[in-house]
């Protein structure tokens, strides 16, 4: 155990030549050279995981190429509570990559107040349309996933949390993909329910639940460590950034894996969702028809962040003028899934979803909503067919937004 510690610290201090040892708002980060940092962040490794493909990213960036680094999740990937955007976790994980084994730009898909639903729904535009034309194929060559603390009562029971795991894993170029598990302050996160994805690939995976957290309060203050309930503050980002970072350096030293992941393996929860279509106000996608009725505006006041921009851009706006034609979204599918804009805006009202003329959901803003994006399944058939899925808003004068459109 003594051995593991020191060779903890060891690593542990390459990291911090990396990394500084104060964060912007002037914090003392003296706790990154005691044992009970060090034995933390061990902790912190939930899995190595199979690290044939971390190998192989490490080979590649060493070689010289311009890796492509993609961290999806939500307001803690976003940077949300850090004291400025380059002392988020992903920020700070892209900055020490690069110092340690090559080149590689970040394109951080971190949103706000969302689930892994809506995550795998924006995937394709918020991260491979964010690569550089530069790259020669368009795809990111190492993806962490953080959900922990978003996946709470998410829409599809995980399966678009392992489906978006097994479709990246399933890409072309055979990126790595790291879990990362964040942690709210009562000691609360999804980690149990998606670990066992994690275990069923094989991935490396990082919990700040198993390492940091049992020694806050009794090594290092918990207020030390976050901003809020949810958020860790720009300490606490740098925490999650020595976790990631020792899972990497950890994996550079270990023999590699003999072989690679094996993708041909049952679900956890289920794959039902790889291939999902997303529909923005913007764009249709191929085979589906849309017609927008009254939802023919753009509602300019939707979702923006540092890392993404406006989400999703533009989105199906129903204002208080609009008429009452509903937006409607045919084609042959066996999976719908809606994200609107929840707000506490009084000007927003009331919206039904109805599949085939049948209404599925009802969707209200209200306390508790500030405008972000939720998506709600309507549609969940194993066997496509022709469907018609309509949207209207209730009341005369109200306005509503739908986000995104999502098929499979």
């Amino acid at each position: 155990m003594r051995k593991s510690i020191r060779k903890c610290l060891a690593i542990l201090t390459g990291i911090m030549l990396l990394g500084g040892t104060v964060t912007a708002m002037g914090d003392k980060t003296d706790f990154r050279s005691e044992a009970w940092y060090a034995e933390a962040l061990q902790a912190c490794v939930v899995s190595p995981g199979n690290n044939f493909r971390l190998k192989k990213v490490f080979e590649r960036a060493r070689a010289g190429e311009t890796l492509t680094l993609a961290t999806v999740g939500g307001s803690i990937t976003e940077g949300a509570l850090a004291s400025r955007y380059d002392e988020c976790w992903a920020k700070r994980v892209s900055v020490r990559f690069a110092s340690a084994f090559g080149d590689i730009r970040l394109v951080n898909a971190g949103v706000g107040g969302t689930s892994s639903t809506f995550g795998y729904m924006r995937y394709g535009r918020d991260v491979l349309e964010r690569i550089p034309e530069e790259d020669p194929d368009g795809l990111p060559d190492l993806v962490f996933i953080e959900y922990a603390v978003n996946d709470w009562e998410e829409a599809t029971g995980f399966r678009c949390y392992e489906s978006m795991v097994k479709e990246i894993l399933s890409q072309p170029n055979e990126p790595a993909v790291v879990l990362l598990f964040s942690v709210a302050q009562r000691n609360w996160n999804m980690q149990t329910e998606l670990q066992k994805i994690g275990e069923r690939y094989h991935l490396p995976m990082v919990s700040m639940k198993d390492g940091i957290y049992p020694h806050l309060d009794k090594d290092y203050p918990k207020s030390g460590y976050f901003q809020d309930e949810y958020h860790p503050n720009s300490t606490g980002h740098l925490m999650m950034a020595d976790a990631v970072m020792h899972l990497l350096q950890a994996a550079d030293e270990a023999e590699a894996s003999p072989e690679d992941i094996e993708l041909d393996v049952e679900p956890v929860y289920g794959m039902d969702f790889i291939g999902l279509k997303t529909v923005y106000g913007d764009r249709d996608a191929e085979g589906i028809t849309v017609e927008r009725g009254g939802f023919d505006q753009v509602d300019n006041n939707s979702y923006r962040n540092q890392p993404v921009g406006w989400v999703c851009g533009k989105n199906f706006h129903h204002s208080a003028a609009s008429g009452s034609d509903p937006l409607k979204i045919t084609g042959v599918f066996r999976k719908c899934v809606v994200a609107w804009k929840a707000s506490n805006d009084a000007a927003f009202g009331t919206a039904e979803i109805l599949v085939d003329g049948a209404v599925k959901k009802t969707l209200k803003g209200g306390d508790g909503k500030w405008g972000q994006s939720e998506p709600v399944l309507v549609l969940d058939d194993a066997e496509a067919a022709e469907h018609t899925v309509e949207i209207r808003v209730k009341e005369e004068g109200k306005c509503f937004t739908i986000t995104a459109v999502s098929v499979q």
